[in-house]
């Protein structure tokens, strides 16, 4: 009888220790309202908040390479932006203004006074704008493969021309193939409507813009990326408290291509004071 009894005691510790670990490795999901949607996120870890921002057309799952290690020492949060994975999505001009907007609020209902800031393309422009106009929510800024203009002097051409080729039928199986729990589906063309004008005619901030930034912020490229390297170099340039990092042998996704670099600066960055260099 007291085997039984411990082995019953036994099996009942590994259940619980089981669900416990699933439960810290997969958060559930949470949603709060913000604004005129319903914004999907998660929370991992503990400690001072990460928030990480996706690109365009991704969800919060394209961080899946860089929440185990920042989340081992920091409250990391992840979200899908307007319209994307699962964050809902209304028919509203769609601007780099509003979506820095929307994680302004979201921080209000987290209770986040201020946090790192870690974006990705759409992501890192978001990060730029929320910098200008909330510059004490942003402790410092992680801009990956970000770009302040849209033109051919930021972006090579051929991808600018992908964008223009978007079409409502690829874009919905895009979307279903990629996008768990999509809430949009009878809004998908006027969804893709809003992100092509918007991917086409923003960002516009200025050089005089970006000296604005006064947040420590750290710019991550690939050495072939579809950014240009003298357009990140321009911004580098331009904000007075950043440094610079370009990550040999990777594209547009360093995070993904040589996730364990771009780890460790992304914490080195974090971790360290920061100091401003002067050349001379």
């Amino acid at each position: 009888m007291i085997k039984k009894l411990y082995f019953l005691a036994l099996g009942l510790f590994c259940i619980t220790c089981s669900t416990t670990a699933q439960t810290a490795d997969s958060p559930k999901d949470q949603f709060a309202k913000v604004d005129d949607i319903k914004m999907h996120y998660k929370v991992y870890g503990k400690g001072d908040p990460i928030i990480l921002l996706h690109g365009s057309l991704e969800s919060m799952e394209d961080w899946d390479k860089q929440v185990p290690e920042l989340s081992k020492k920091y409250k990391v949060i992840t979200v899908d932006s307007r319209g994307h994975g699962q964050t809902t999505f209304t028919d509203r001009k769609m601007d780099y203004i509003l979506l820095s907007e929307d994680i302004s609020v979201l921080m209000v209902e987290l209770n986040i006074d201020s946090a790192y800031i870690v974006g990705f393309g759409d992501g890192g422009i978001t990060g730029l704008y929320l910098s200008l106009n909330h510059p004490e929510k942003v402790r410092r800024l992680i801009a990956i493969g970000a770009n302040y203009k849209v033109d051919t002097t930021a972006v090579y051409g051929q991808i600018l021309d992908k964008v223009k080729a978007w079409d409502d039928d690829k874009m919905y199986q895009f979307i279903r193939n990629h996008f768990k729990g999509y809430q949009n589906y009878s809004q998908i063309t006027q969804f893709t409507q809003r992100m092509k004008t918007m991917l086409l005619t923003e960002p516009n901030l200025t050089l005089d813009d970006l000296k604005k930034i006064k947040c420590p912020t750290l710019l991550i490229a690939g050495d072939h990326d579809i950014i240009k390297i003298d357009h990140t170099n321009a911004m580098f340039e331009s904000i007075p408290n950043s440094y610079m990092c370009i990550v040999p042998g990777t594209k547009h996704y360093p995070q993904k291509e040589s996730a364990l670099l771009v780890n460790s600066v992304i914490l080195d960055f974090i971790n360290k004071k920061f100091t401003r260099l002067d050349r001379f």
